[in-house]
């Protein structure tokens, strides 16, 4: 069994992600996890991540606040309990709405096939 307690996770810096705290909580150097890791994201209120693709496929589960996600060409707020699945290769942004902390956890699936 690999622990990860949220005072010991590995925080992170990603291109293009702005305003936004995130730590490593399962996977890559952290445990080990194959082919998945996760991470908790943690937006200020101005914070956003650029539109960009990536070759991995990835899940966000929204903890609190709210989010205005955009994939494609569809744009949706998503709050506590809601989810989105992007494919890989597919452009996909997000930024804060409102004015509290939003907390999201993010699932990448590097290996993910159709």
């Amino acid at each position: 069994m690999f622990v990860t307690k949220a005072a010991d996770a590995v925080e992170y810096q990603a291109p293009g992600h702005h305003n936004i705290q995130m730590h490593r909580i399962q996977g890559m150097d952290v445990t080990p996890l194959n082919s998945v890791w996760s991470a908790k994201l943690t937006i200020e209120p101005d914070g956003f991540v650029e539109s960009k693709a990536s070759p991995a496929a990835k899940l966000y589960i929204v903890n609190s606040g709210e989010i205005e996600f955009t994939g494609g060409d569809q744009t949706v707020l998503i709050k506590k309990g809601d989810s989105v699945f992007v494919n890989p290769n597919e452009l996909r942004s997000f930024r804060s709405i409102g004015s509290e902390i939003a907390v999201l956890y993010l699932i990448m699936l590097e290996n993910y096939a159709r």
